[in-house]
């Protein structure tokens, strides 16, 4: 729904298929950036594992429903820009300090909730998290937009019962969100895509 990829790989395994190439297989993630990248992840464990295509796209297509990619933005500025709300919303949220705490749900961006200040929104996306719990067990991928990943640091440490137990601080996975996704939610955004216990 965000993008119009996936029917363009259908479109192409449907055209192997009928060349006669019948392992093509093609898995909606259900999501974007962060989220795509830890299944992908999760794939290549399998292909490690030894385990064939089919199997693979099966184990794929049961887990998508747990992946949970949830984000935190800074920043409306960047979200007016691009129309993706009013001019007059990003305004007011901007004189407010409103930071939205987002996800994907079924393929589409949707809001979880607003909180008023840096801190506030790093509470609630601490308890939209705590919400899914997250299998350490599976793909994890921290991310953030713009040069800096201080405000994602300052998350990490305030909420430090997350991962204290479960992974070291320096082996946790953090990468910059890539310019598609870093131009419509602009710099200081901050997200964490997972695999969910609930």
């Amino acid at each position: 729904r965000l993008s119009g990829t996936y029917q363009s790989a259908c479109i192409a395994a449907q055209a192997a298929r009928e060349a006669g190439l019948e392992t093509v297989r093609v898995v909606d993630s259900l999501n974007m950036t962060l989220g795509e990248h830890i299944v992908v992840e999760y794939a290549l464990r399998m292909v490690d594992e030894g385990l064939g295509a089919d199997e693979i796209a099966d184990a794929l297509e049961a887990s998508v429903g747990r992946v949970h990619i949830l984000g935190l933005v800074d920043t409306l500025e960047y979200l007016k820009r691009g129309g993706r709300i009013s001019a007059a919303a990003g305004t007011l949220g901007e004189m407010l300090s409103i930071k939205p705490v987002i996800t994907i749900d079924d393929g589409e961006v949707a809001i979880l909730g607003k909180a008023r200040g840096s801190k506030n929104g790093r509470n609630q996306l601490h308890q939209q998290v705590g919400k899914r719990g997250i299998e350490f067990g599976m793909p994890v991928l921290l991310g953030y937009t713009g040069l800096s990943d201080a405000l994602l640091r300052k998350y990490l440490n305030d909420n430090r019962a997350i991962w204290e137990d479960k992974v070291a601080e320096d082996e946790l996975p953090i990468c910059s969100v890539g310019a598609t996704i870093g131009t419509h939610v602009g710099p200081g955004a901050i997200a964490l895509a997972f695999f969910g216990k609930n």
